[in-house]
């Protein structure tokens, strides 16, 4: 399989936006550990062979951080497979009340990093099941996916990164190069909906700032102190940061 050491991107068809956590460095210049965390789009278009080079990887276990009507619906062909372990935590969880409200459609008008703020207050306990079940299969190679790899898959790479002390501009190039690689996958999302609605399929990064923005006013800028607030333990942050620095 091939990887881009600069920017940690694996090329195995079927997949825009699957890359590796680990190619990259924090702000002290030490390398974050490869082959340990992989994030992408959904894996409900890989065939045998993309299977195997996922394998060979060796990626084993997999978290589908879309809902379960998404998950069923367009669900990964990897499940089944006895080499994986399959885990569906969906990260985005929207009651009647909030829909009834408008709560998440005039956040989505207005900017997904609005969005990811109303995810990072009212999906705590969703962001902490996930990062436990990292936890319990630290010792394997573990792909976490949504659809397209970019908004709740990327708000989990944004937690590990800000654990590692990687430099916020690169976590916010990080983000933003997403709508580069997944470009093709939601040209035809883009076309059957109204101009002001596109920007849901980008990733600006005016977003990510937006949310980096939100953890300086209201956790002091520490990533600790919000999943802290998830209910994690000091030594479960700890451990969820040596998976990347070991």
């Amino acid at each position: 399989m091939q990887m881009d050491s600069g920017s940690g991107r694996l090329f195995i068809p079927g997949l825009y936006n699957a890359r590796d956590l680990g190619a990259m460095t924090n702000a002290d210049g030490k390398a974050l550990a490869c082959h340990r965390l992989i994030r992408s789009d959904a894996l409900d278009h890989l065939d045998k062979d993309s299977i195997d080079l996922l394998a060979s990887y060796p990626v084993s276990v997999i978290i589908d951080l879309r809902s379960e009507e998404e998950a069923k619906n367009h669900p990964d062909t990897v499940c089944g497979d006895p080499r994986f372990s399959c885990y569906n935590i969906p990260l985005l969880r929207v009651n009647a009340d909030d829909i009834n409200a408008g709560i998440i459609s005039d956040t989505i008008k207005t900017s997904l990093g609005h969005l990811y703020i109303w995810m990072f207050e009212n999906s705590r306990p969703y962001f902490a099941e996930v990062l436990r079940t990292i936890l319990r299969e630290k010792e394997k190679t573990v792909l976490f996916h949504c659809a397209h790899g970019k908004d709740r898959t990327g708000l989990i790479a944004a937690i590990f990164y800000l654990l590692c002390d990687v430099e916020r501009e690169k976590i916010i190039e990080n983000y933003a190069v997403s709508y580069t690689y997944v470009e093709k996958l939601v040209a035809p999302l883009i076309a059957a909906t109204p101009e002001n609605v596109h920007h849901i399929y980008r990733s600006d990064e005016s977003n990510m700032e937006l949310l980096l923005s939100h953890l300086d006013e209201k956790y002091d800028g520490r990533i600790g102190n919000y999943l802290s607030s998830c209910g994690l333990s000091e030594k479960e942050i700890s451990d969820l940061r040596s998976i990347l620095l070991p």
